[in-house]
């Protein structure tokens, strides 16, 4: 789909897209990206004013799915990044023969891709239809258990996976590093 015609929905749009990822408290909202997109409105008339343009108006809900779908498509080489660094970690626990280890990363690997839960319950949580990194967060909190996560939750749950991200990259840093000092 081509860029809206009217330059107001293509903003609107394009700042609801952007408002999804915003870590900034407040700016995730319909109400953000209505103003940040030139419309005025007084109090919480802007955010039903944005629900209801976002309702009536086709093209701007289409628009929006078509910038979900680009931005999923930038950030899922992250998700499959991700994906390997887990099993990369996994596999550095049984190079170390350490069990402790092992079963610890493959509790991560089976919660995290939602194989299982805290109650040791299979769940099939599917990653692959997430289309944001909102969407991420709240299946990783649904992952553990976590039904109905709120925004506050879904953002920590992201900053965490980022976390976890790090955590894992240093890992990996750390082992290279040992694995070069050994080929010396």
């Amino acid at each position: 789909m081509p860029v809206l015609d009217n330059p107001r929905w293509e903003r609107f749009a394009q700042c609801l897209v952007a408002s999804l990822s915003d870590k900034r408290e407040g700016k995730n909202t319909f109400k953000a990206a209505y103003i940040a997109a030139g419309y005025s409105a007084r109090g919480h008339s802007a955010e039903e004013l944005a629900s209801r343009l976002l309702r009536k108006v086709e093209s701007i809900a289409a628009r929006v799915k078509e910038l979900q779908a680009q931005q999923l498509a930038r950030i899922q080489p992250k998700l499959d990044l991700s994906k390997e660094r887990l099993h990369l970690a996994s596999e550095m626990a049984e190079q170390q023969q350490n069990p402790n280890a092992i079963a610890t990363r493959e509790m991560g690997l089976a919660k995290v891709f939602g194989h299982m839960n805290d109650t040791n319950e299979p769940n099939h949580i599917d990653f692959k239809q997430a289309k944001s990194m909102q969407d991420v967060g709240r299946k990783l909190l649904q992952s553990v258990g976590f039904a109905s996560p709120d925004d506050v939750s879904i953002q920590a749950a992201i900053e965490a996976n980022d976390a976890f991200i790090e955590r894992l990259e240093a890992i990996r840093g750390a082992a290279q590093g040992r694995m070069i000092d050994q080929d010396d």
